[in-house]
């Protein structure tokens, strides 16, 4: 059994999963297991995936499955349970780790234990793993740092501005446990989980990059894209969803949201009709 567990959906990533699988296996924290699974990819990410455990899977513990398509959420849920650590990590298979962002959020999920979980900051990076944003939060998604410091502000910031890019959240075990895996019905699923967090105050901010964002094509939503409309009505489907975990002026928050994402779902459709 690991201390921490490395959940790794890949999907299509033949060009950049050996940068992702190099990271962890460099980073410096060692109690440590990679669990991957190839979603059904249509380039060579499964071939690839193969060459690195071939060569590097005496030197770290990897459990791999590779098999047919089944969306993100199913896969984040398989890989939960093919998982042993007692802290998760999910890390897209385009995304990569920077040394030491393992263990600077174990230490503060260990400074906090009233925490179950713990966000950080990021770099941004483009198809050449050249530096575009010396931060994700701040610089790439305009989040507001003074909120962050409080779990009433990390509430205001997640209902009215979500704004947190994949490869930061280090989770403990247990929550899952607790309160189950990810919701297989939602398109923003990661919305959906942060904001089970700060319901229950449950999630810190800690101020660190811990990795590498990868932005690329084919994950920026743009008025074009054919989810961009799927991204609002999830948004909106999300909010609703957790319109009984929060109270007083944030429930009062989560109403104007809603009505936001209303009236800019009916204004999307009446321009693209």
């Amino acid at each position: 059994m690991a201390l921490i567990s490395i959940l790794i959906p890949a999907y299509n990533h033949q060009d950049y999963v050996t940068q992702t699988l190099d990271s962890i296996l460099n980073d410096g924290f060692q109690d440590k297991e990679i669990v991957i699974i190839n979603d059904g990819s249509t380039d060579n990410t499964d071939e690839t995936i193969k060459k690195w455990i071939e060569k590097n899977g005496n030197k770290i513990h990897i459990n791999y499955k590779n098999r047919e398509n089944r969306g993100l959420t199913k896969t984040l849920n398989e890989l939960l349970t093919l998982s042993s650590g007692a802290y998760l990590v999910a890390l897209a298979s385009d995304d990569y780790l920077l040394d030491g962002g393992l263990e600077k959020r174990y230490l503060y999920l260990v400074a906090h234990p009233e925490k179950y979980a713990v966000f950080a900051d990021c770099i941004v990076v483009d198809n050449d793993s050249e530096k575009t944003h010396d931060s994700g939060l701040f610089e790439l998604r305009h989040a507001d740092k003074k909120r962050l410091l409080t779990d009433e502000g990390i509430q205001k910031e997640f209902i009215s501005n979500f704004a947190v890019p994949g490869p930061v959240l280090m989770v403990k075990r247990d929550f899952y446990t607790q309160f189950g895996g990810f919701n297989e019905e939602m398109y923003m699923e990661d919305f959906d989980l942060y904001l089970k967090f700060a319901s229950k105050n449950l999630i810190g901010f800690l101020d660190e990059k811990v990795s590498a964002y990868r932005l690329h094509d084919a994950n920026m939503s743009s008025a074009d894209n054919q989810n961009f409309i799927k991204l609002l009505e999830d948004s909106k489907k999300v909010l609703i969803l957790h319109w009984n975990s929060f109270h007083g002026l944030n429930k009062l928050l989560l109403l104007k949201e809603i009505m936001k994402f209303t009236i800019r779902i009916g204004m999307y459709k009446l321009k693209n009709r």
